[in-house]
């Protein structure tokens, strides 16, 4: 349980650094795609999690 915590941390850290990468206008598609594994790994991990 506790490694679960440590990686859904670790995601949420990611996602709050794609999300400061940000552009204001016109974000790359490599960003689109970044940000969403991370939302689905996170999403995976807190399923994980309440199993």
């Amino acid at each position: 349980m506790e490694d679960i915590d440590k990686k859904i941390v670790d995601v949420k850290r990611k996602i709050d650094d794609v999300k400061k990468r940000w552009p204001f206008h016109s974000p790359k598609p490599a960003l689109f795609q970044e940000l969403e594994e991370l939302e689905l790994e996170l999403e995976r991990l807190q399923s994980l999690k309440k199993e």
